[in-house]
């Protein structure tokens, strides 16, 4: 057993000190470039659906002017709109109106949601890697302390990537997790939005 724990350190301690650091820095580039994709698609639909203009909609609805209604809607881009819209273009096509109108919701909530959970599962992710990274930095110290007193240099450097490792870790899974919380959040808010609307329009198209 000793033999094979020696052998292991020898593996790992044979790895290339930065492959850690790599990998969490090409999380980190995905992690931004997520971020940005999400946060424009969310902050362009970062509109609150304004109760005026959701009963002004309603009301073309329930006078039966329908190509009123898809003009009110076109152009808007708050996720409520669109469904809407959708719901009254497929009027005639789905006698289950309220069945499409959910199949509507959910492809809008897809929409939304689409990618937001690398973002989750980042914040997990980053901080394991640079525990990761940690441990095997620190089994490269010790391996080099255990060695020889001269290879300072190997101690030096096994400390140094898993303090690097860490940091890294923290770096990315912290931004991560508050981006993910805020996208769900808003996520949220917009369905919860694009329901009611929509609940309202099938209401008076039946």
């Amino acid at each position: 057993m000793t033999n094979f724990n020696t052998y292991l350190a020898q593996g790992i301690g044979s790895l290339p000190s930065s492959l850690v650091s790599v990998i969490l820095i090409l999380i980190s580039i995905l992690t931004v470039t997520v971020a940005l994709e999400r946060g424009y698609i969310l902050f362009r639909a970062n509109i609150t659906l304004d109760p005026e203009q959701g009963r002004e909609l309603i009301r073309l609805i329930t006078a039966k002017k329908y190509d009123a209604a898809l003009e009110f809607c076109s152009g808007k881009l708050h996720p409520g709109y669109r469904a809407v819209a959708r719901v009254i273009e497929g009027r005639q096509i789905h006698p289950d109106l309220l069945s499409f109108a959910r199949e509507v919701i959910f492809e809008e909530q897809a929409g939304l949601e689409r990618f937001t959970s690398f973002l989750g599962t980042t914040t997990t992710l980053a901080p394991m890697l640079g525990l990761l990274g940690t441990v095997t930095g620190m089994i490269k110290a010790f391996s080099a302390f255990a060695r020889a007193a001269q290879r300072a240099d190997q101690l030096t450097i096994g400390i140094h990537e898993a303090l690097i490792t860490t940091t890294l870790g923290l770096m990315i899974a912290i931004p991560a997790l508050v981006m993910f919380n805020y996208y769900v959040k808003r996520t949220n808010q917009l369905m919860d939005e694009c329901e009611m609307l929509v609940e309202r329009a099938v209401k008076e198209l039946n």
